[in-house]
């Protein structure tokens, strides 16, 4: 398990969720954790909403589908839909959740990196691919590349995830995500346009008050505690592991500091819908 898988597993189990991916609240609305999981419901009946809406009768691919949550969903309304996913633990909770709709080519799990998927040996190519706060790890054209071998002429993309604004000031304390302004330049150098593209940045920047909250509020104290602990006890240990760390050290205190809120997600971030189709 890498630190990203990491940082998934811990999130989940530190909030108590199901699901790995952010809460979609109305604007305005006082986020909780009480009320995440709802949250995270709506985020999904977002996205399914507009998937559905661009039309499924083929067949789907869901890009980084996680642990499974919403291909299972896909495939309960009667749809035919595959996931994928680089890590191996979240593969195999996906394909005990799809296991069940096996039958007649419904749905498989593949346990790959997007780049890596067996092209030559699908049977068929999908009519939509989806992106759920997947696509800020892939590489874009790598991405585009393997698209183009596996959707049909008229198939549709979907991608639902932040990106990074490109003429914001100062520095942003809030990783990931690619540049807005590039990857409109790469959907056009591969020939797709933009039928849809909803920012709904502030329905989504809510989730960063709650991370903050536990940061800031239960993690860091407890880590300070910890940290005074073992200065005290193991005094040369201590020393000598803090200044190896130093740098990781102070990249975690600028990362995990208080800067880390809705309002420079905002500032730093685009979290959007976005449809493409290939050009006619």
């Amino acid at each position: 398990m890498d630190s990203k898988e990491f940082g998934l597993v811990a999130a989940q189990q530190l909030f108590q969720v199901e699901d790995l991916h952010y809460g979609f609240w109305e604007i305005g609305e006082q986020p909780s954790f009480q009320n995440l999981q709802r949250a995270q419901e709506n985020h999904t009946e977002f996205l399914l909403k507009h998937i559905i809406t661009q039309g499924t009768a083929g067949k789907i691919l869901d890009i980084g589908c996680g642990i499974g949550n919403t291909t299972q969903k896909l495939l309960s309304q009667g749809h035919r839909v595959d996931g994928l996913v680089p890590s191996e633990w979240m593969a195999r909770i996906a394909r005990k959740k799809v296991s069940p709709f096996a039958n007649h080519d419904r749905g498989k799990v593949f346990f790959c990196p997007l780049e890596d998927l067996p092209v030559t040996r699908l049977q068929e190519k999908y009519t939509l691919v989806f992106f759920s706060e997947s696509y800020q790890y892939v590489n874009m054209q790598k991405a585009f590349s393997v698209i183009d071998k596996i959707l049909i002429d008229q198939g549709k993309v979907v991608i639902f995830d932040f990106f990074k604004k490109d003429n914001a000031k100062g520095k942003s304390p809030l990783k990931g995500g690619h540049s807005l302004r590039q990857f409109y330049e790469i959907v056009t150098d591969n020939g797709y346009i933009m039928t849809e593209n909803i920012d709904v940045t502030k329905n989504l920047s809510p989730n960063l008050t709650l991370v903050n909250e536990m940061l800031v509020q239960r993690l860091i104290p407890f880590s300070n505690s910890l940290d005074n602990f073992l200065s005290h006890k193991h005094k040369l240990t201590y020393r000598l592991i803090k200044w190896l760390l130093r740098k990781k050290i102070d990249k975690a205190k600028f990362k995990y500091s208080e800067q880390r809120n809705a309002e420079n997600f905002q500032k730093y971030k685009s979290y959007r819908l976005i449809v493409l189709t290939r050009k006619k």
